[in-house]
């Protein structure tokens, strides 16, 4: 087979770039080493600005089957136990921003037939393992699938194939040290108590700070729960993923009474967060890096559905530049850097830092109760955490009242 661009990876960034090759014209050939549905360890929250581009390519968040919860606002608690509950806010049309909480076995493969719809060509149960070259430059990937081994000839390479990408290893980038990275574990849970449509982040631990826990709606009394660590806090620890996502459920202030009655549902799935601050190179001669592959997850958060979809789609507007200019060295594929960097560039960067700040326990507890004293800051609080707002703005006025106004984090 061949294709002008292939995409190795059907979730959010693979489809994303897909998609708007496809609609661009150009023939895609999109792989996934797994079928469809197929489970996806995350968080499953989708924010609001990853809420609207998935809109734009035909994903109605209003007709999902299965459990799905819309969500409006945030609840963050800090070490001492202390919390607070607001709306980011409003957008410029007065309307209340909405996030989803959707399992990514859903979302996924919705996202995917939206790529389908456009005109990509989908291939599951594909193993990608490895790049083809020819005279010395990328001309496709070799496969391997229930037929054998063979190969699959492209113009563009897309390696949107998640933290363990193969295509990033066989350009010779090495996974992410132990600055960058951090680990998640989640799993479901039914009989939980007290629900509302908040997605909730709780950093119940001073040990593991700026790890925190969450507990994110699925329905009344169902919800995602897990926990997420760097790795140098979690090494120092000498903890097990598991046994603090057990000390969340049962000893955390503000979750520990609503989860008695509460059972799990699934297993719990652990999965690896490679974080933008590693800045890894995402252009080279004929083959580009999107999402996880690129190391895009947010530093604060560990939320990397919006990265995914934003890389995802640039990668493809430079595929076809490229394309169309009969170039695709790096030099003429550097558009892709540059949009996206452009778009979340300062909000991974702005992320490094507060994720930094959020390591001090007392300056976590300051945030959350003087959060909870005014309703203003406590809703920029949430736009700040899931990006609604300009981060920047938020360290602006940390720096502001350090100098201007110490009494501030009495």
């Amino acid at each position: 087979m061949t294709a002008d661009v292939i995409v190795v990876g059907a979730g959010p960034a693979g489809s994303a770039a897909a998609y708007a090759l496809a609609t661009a014209g150009a023939d895609v050939l999109m792989l996934d080493r797994c079928r469809f549905p197929r489970d996806k360890s995350c968080g499953d929250g989708v924010a609001p600005h990853a809420v609207d581009m998935l809109r734009e390519m035909g994903v109605s968040f209003d007709h999902f089957a299965g459990p799905a919860r819309k969500t409006y606002g945030g609840l963050i608690s800090g070490p001492d136990g202390r919390s607070f509950r607001a709306d980011p806010p409003r957008g410029p049309d007065g309307a209340r921003l909405e996030s989803w909480i959707v399992p990514r076995a859903e979302l996924d493969a919705r996202v995917a037939r939206a790529a389908v719809r456009a005109g990509a060509i989908l291939r599951e149960g594909v193993t990608v393992t490895g790049l083809l070259r020819e005279r010395g430059r990328v001309s496709g990937v070799e496969i391997q699938d229930g037929a054998g081994t063979s190969r699959v000839r492209a113009r563009v390479v897309i390696g949107a194939d998640g933290a363990h990408s193969v295509i990033a290893k066989s350009l010779g980038l090495r996974e992410n040290g132990p600055r960058h990275i951090g680990y998640a574990l989640r799993g479901y849970f039914d009989g939980v108590d007290d629900l509302r449509d908040d997605m909730e982040i709780h950093y119940f631990d001073r040990e593991l700070l700026p790890g925190y826990g969450w507990v994110f709606p699925t329905g009344e009394r169902s919800a995602n729960v897990g926990v997420g660590v760097y790795f140098g806090e979690l090494r120092r620890s000498g903890r097990k993923l598991r046994d603090i996502l057990n000390d969340f459920i049962s000893s955390a202030p503000a979750v520990a009474a609503r989860f008695r009655q509460a059972r799990p549902t699934s297993r719990a799935i652990g999965w690896p967060l490679p974080v933008s601050s590693a800045r890894r190179q995402t252009v080279f001669d004929g083959v580009m890096l999107a999402g996880d592959a690129a190391s895009l997850v947010d530093p604060l958060t560990g939320e990397g559905i919006y990265t995914a979809l934003v890389s995802g789609r640039s990668a493809a507007r430079a595929a076809m530049a490229g394309i169309r200019a009969d170039d695709v060295s790096a030099a003429a594929l550097r558009g892709h850097e540059h949009e996206w960097r452009e778009t979340v560039g300062g909000y991974l960067g702005a992320g490094r830092v507060l994720k930094n700040l959020a390591k001090s326990a007392w300056l976590f507890n300051v945030v959350v109760r003087r959060a909870g004293e005014n309703p203003q800051h406590a809703s920029r609080a949430i736009g700040y955490g899931i990006g609604t707002i300009d981060r920047a703005v938020a360290l602006r006025g940390v720096m502001r009242r350090v100098f201007l106004q110490p009494s501030f984090f009495r």
